[in-house]
C-alpha cells in the first residue's frame, strides 16, 4: 500500500498515512484519462454563437414595392438575406457540445489520475487547512512550508470554508476545489495535489470499482 507524509498547517511532518489501493493503487490508462478530460472540457463549452435569420430580424413587414411593373426582381421583404440589414443565410446557431461518459468509466478515470499523482509522489495530505480570516500571505506561507511555492497545485477541501478559499484566490498557481467537485481534468492539469485528512476519508467512502482488465 502506498504511503505519504501527513503534515500540519505549519508544514511539519506528523507521520505517515496510508493511501487506499482502490483510489491510489490503480494502473493508469491513457485512453480513460483522455476520454474523461475531453468530456469535461466539452461539457464546459458553451455554444453561444448565433446570427439572426430572415424571420428574426426586426422590420420589413411590408412588401418593398409592387410585384409587377417596376422592372425590378420581385421582393417580399427588405429583411431578406440579399439586403443590407437583412437576415443571415446559413449562419451559426447555438450548439450543444456536451458529451456523456459512463459513470463507471468516470470513476475509474478519477482513480487512475489520483494513482498517477501518488505514484509520482505528488500527493500531500494535511491534517486541516482552515484560516480564521482571508489572508493571502498566510496561504503563501502554508504552500511554502510544503515546498509548493510557485508550483501549480490543487487543494481539495472537505467543507466550504470561505476564508480559506479567499486566502488562495489571489495565488495564480493555486486552486481550491471542494471534494464533490474533484474531477480528472483538474488533477491532470495541476502538478501537485493537496488533500486534507477528512477529504481523503470522504473520497474513500464512495465505492470505487475499477474496470476489470480483459484477459
Amino acid at each position: 500500500m502506498l504511503k505519504t507524509n501527513l503534515f500540519d498547517l505549519n508544514g511539519q511532518a506528523k507521520g505517515q498515512i496510508d493511501l487506499p489501493e482502490t483510489l491510489f493503487g490503480v494502473k493508469p490508462r491513457e485512453d480513460h484519462l483522455w476520454r474523461s478530460v475531453t468530456t469535461h472540457l466539452a461539457n464546459q463549452r458553451l455554444g453561444t454563437v448565433k446570427t439572426k435569420r430572415k424571420g428574426e430580424v426586426s422590420g420589413g413587414g411590408k412588401k418593398p414595392f409592387k410585384q409587377k411593373g417596376t422592372g425590378n426582381a420581385r421582393q417580399g421583404s427588405i429583411r431578406a438575406v440579399q439586403f443590407v440589414g437583412g437576415g443571415i443565410a446559413h449562419g451559426p446557431k447555438p450548439r450543444d457540445y456536451s458529451k456523456a461518459l459512463p459513470k463507471k468509466m468516470r470513476r475509474q478515470a478519477l482513480a487512475e489520475s489520483l494513482s498517477d499523482k501518488a505514484q509520482q509522489g505528488k500527493v500531500l495530505v494535511v491534517e486541516k487547512v482552515e484560516f480564521e480570516t482571508p489572508k493571502t500571505k498566510q496561504a503563501r506561507l502554508f504552500l511554502n512550508s510544503l515546498g509548493l511555492e510557485g508550483k501549480k497545485c490543487l487543494l481539495v477541501l472537505d467543507h466550504n470554508h470561505m476564508a480559506t478559499v479567499k486566502s488562495f484566490r489571489n495565488l495564480p498557481k493555486a486552486k481550491v476545489l471542494f471534494r464533490e467537485n474533484l474531477n480528472t481534468y483538474e488533477i491532470v492539469n495541476h502538478e501537485f495535489l493537496v488533500l486534507t485528512q477528512e477529504t481523503l476519508k470522504q473520497l474513500v467512502a464512495p465505492a470505487v470499482s475499477p474496470l476489470k482488465e480483459k484477459s
